[in-house]
């Protein structure tokens, strides 16, 4: 019940802060909380740091909550801003079942990166959620490789999904199998994942 209230308390945190630093942040920065997948981050946190005696349920319901709980936090704020009003059935589609199905995924795989007895399983799927950040600067760079500039757009999902990768592998993060997996990874993002 404490993690359940812990997943719903840093929703509400995060789908306010999203609005909050959104009206602070210059234009060059804004590219931090325009992309909703950031929101993944702190859903596979909690996955991730639950106790090893929680089953793979605990972690997705977790993860599903937290982020059913900052989308309906940020856009319930967007309308309460902007004078609008909720349509239910157009707004459940927009955010509520893609936040269902992030929120098993994030779940699922938070799960396998603390439990998984293959290493491999187990590396990649620590490595996936820094990998796609990473992915998203080298897509930065590819896309504009014959005139290119280091934004701070590049430069933070290059270096803040390589610093994410650190933490989150720990004693792992410089063996060999752990570092190709999430360069393979980084690459396979940075030439097919639209979230970046």
């Amino acid at each position: 019940m404490r993690k359940i209230l812990e997943a719903i308390l840093v929703g509400i945190l995060c789908g306010l802060l999203t609005h909050i630093v959104g009206r602070f942040l210059p234009q060059d920065w804004q590219f931090l909380i325009e992309t909703k997948a950031i929101w993944l981050i702190p859903a596979f946190l909690i996955s991730f740091n639950l106790p090893l005696r929680r089953k793979c349920t605990d972690a997705v319901i977790i993860s599903t909550i937290m982020l059913v709980t900052t989308g309906v936090v940020y856009y319930t704020s967007e309308v309460v801003m902007n004078h609008g009003a909720w349509y239910f059935y157009g707004d459940f589609g927009y955010f509520i079942i893609p936040a269902i199905i992030a929120g098993v995924i994030t779940g699922y795989v938070a799960y396998l990166g603390r439990s998984a007895t293959n290493k491999f399983i187990r590396y990649a799927s620590v490595a996936i959620l820094p990998a796609i950040y990473t992915g998203g600067g080298i897509d930065g760079i590819l896309d504009t490789i014959n005139n290119f500039q280091w934004t701070p757009e590049i430069a933070t999902k290059l270096f803040g999904g390589f610093i994410f990768y650190v933490l989150l592998t720990g004693k792992n993060r410089f063996k060999p199998t752990s570092i190709m997996i999430y360069i393979i990874l980084a690459f396979v993002a940075a030439l097919g994942i639209p979230i970046t």
